[in-house]
């Protein structure tokens, strides 16, 4: 079994508890912060419920974050210090298409024989490794549904994209291309922001040029938001529809909602307001205690937060005694797995574990609408 130890001295006497490590690589420095950092208080909200009420078989969770800029070296030499030095059981919701690829291509997941729930991306590149458990529907899912909105009930037929110039973009440019292949339709126009940066400034002129019916942005939430400021400003008053990775909260942060309005997302997962469903009444009352003022939960607190749900569940039926190999093979016979009202399924060599896409849009007053 690997734990880690906590030791207290306690009358000069050391007392040590055995801990369960569960290790965590996300950007919480640079443009992708604020999603990095959600993703972590999601796991960090669920770990200390756990904790709370006493642990798995009595023994806490010692749940490690690190920072890895959105740097794709940075994740993997994390993983393996989470997996060497940290003696992590389990790894849980990472982010990003590439930092994900770069791992999968340098086998620390296969050498260590452990497991992977949750990252932030749909990228189909990634979805059907062994070792890595997907809480996610793919961003072909998203864009299909967002085309058939677009083209199947609206009729629009010049449909753009602006993507970010990495393996998220040129994923996200691949579904649309098949998507709209699909229909007998091509794409109206490209445009590609570098990663890491803001700057879509020459993405914006080139789209309000352009103006066609809809873009689609493959794109995180800064850029997001700097181009919908920039190509409204440029006169542009195209249909704009984003993927998952931008969070709202984020673009609102950015611009004013009278500019953000109109924006639509797909998302990825319930919506995180919605009490009617028991995950999201758990999720809030846990939240409860770190949220400020009118802060609400977010899809990317939820996204970490139900991650960790399914690792903990996992752990516990991997027994008494869990490993590395049992905490894996408990994740592989998990069949329809509800954690309230969202339902998980990764039996029969399954990896993407949920189909579930539904669309939103930001309101005139910022909120956002289903």
């Amino acid at each position: 079994m690997m734990k880690a130890m906590l030791c207290i001295s306690l009358l000069l006497t050391p007392l040590c508890q055995a801990e369960i490590v569960i290790g965590q690589s996300v950007p919480t420095t640079g443009v992708d912060a604020e999603t990095g950092k959600a993703l972590a208080l999601g796991a960090t909200l669920y770990f200390s419920r756990v904790n709370a009420n006493g642990g798995i078989n009595g023994e806490a969770i010692n749940h490690q974050i690190r920072d890895d800029g959105n740097d794709a070296k940075r994740t993997i030499a994390n993983t393996q210090e989470l997996i060497d030095k940290q003696n992590a059981i389990a790894l849980v919701s990472f982010y990003g298409t590439n930092n994900t690829s770069e791992l999968i291509k340098s086998k620390t997941l296969e050498r260590a024989n452990i497991a992977l729930i949750g990252v932030h991306s749909g990228a189909d590149i990634i979805r059907n490794h062994p070792y890595i458990f997907h809480t996610r529907a793919s961003y072909g899912q998203e864009i299909e549904r967002i085309i058939q909105l677009l083209n199947t009930n609206l009729g629009a037929t010049q449909i753009a994209v602006v993507a970010q110039r990495d393996a998220y973009g040129q994923a996200g440019y691949e579904a649309l291309n098949t998507a709209l292949a699909k229909r007998q339709l091509k794409l109206a126009g490209e445009s590609w922001y570098e990663k890491n940066t803001a700057n879509t400034s020459p993405s914006a002129q080139a789209m309000a040029k352009l103006n066609p019916e809809a873009i689609i942005l493959v794109a995180i939430s800064k850029p997001a938001a700097s181009f919908i400021k920039q190509f409204k400003e440029l006169g542009g008053t195209s249909q704009l529809y984003a993927l998952s990775p931008v969070q709202f909260e984020e673009v609102n942060k950015q611009i004013n909602s009278r500019v953000s309005h109109g924006l639509g997302i797909s998302q990825a997962y319930p919506f995180p307001n919605n009490t009617k469903l028991a995950l999201i009444r758990e999720f809030q009352e846990d939240a409860a205690s770190v949220l400020k003022g009118d802060e609400r939960p977010s899809y990317a607190i939820l996204e970490g937060y139900l991650a960790a749900r399914i690792t903990v569940e996992a752990i516990k039926r991997a027994g008494k005694n869990p490993s590395r190999s049992s905490v894996y093979n408990a994740l592989s016979s998990l069949k329809n797995y509800d954690l309230g009202g969202f339902n998980l399924d990764f039996s029969d060599k399954k990896r993407q574990g949920s189909n579930f896409v539904e669309l939103t849009m930001i309101s005139p007053n910022g909120s956002l609408s289903r």
